[in-house]
């Protein structure tokens, strides 16, 4: 599970960092265009394996500002 707030935009880039199992205190920060590019820009101390990024990735929508992804 990740938690993950919009930060900022720049040009056609959303900015998003991602918090794995909601530590605030571990941020990661990924990097996602609407053209579907996306690039890991800060990886969180927490994310062994960059897994957390790849959901991140994956996963978060570009049109909402925050929110919560679960997997199993």
């Amino acid at each position: 599970m990740l938690t993950y707030e919009f930060v900022e935009k720049h040009g056609d880039e959303y900015v998003y960092c991602y918090y794995p199992e909601g530590d605030k205190t571990a941020p990661g920060k990924v990097g996602i265009k609407a053209d579907g590019s996306k690039r890991i820009i800060e990886e969180s101390e927490n994310d062994f394996g960059k897994r957390y990024a790849h959901h991140a990735m994956k996963d978060i929508d570009i049109t909402k500002k925050n929110g919560t992804i679960a997997w199993y």
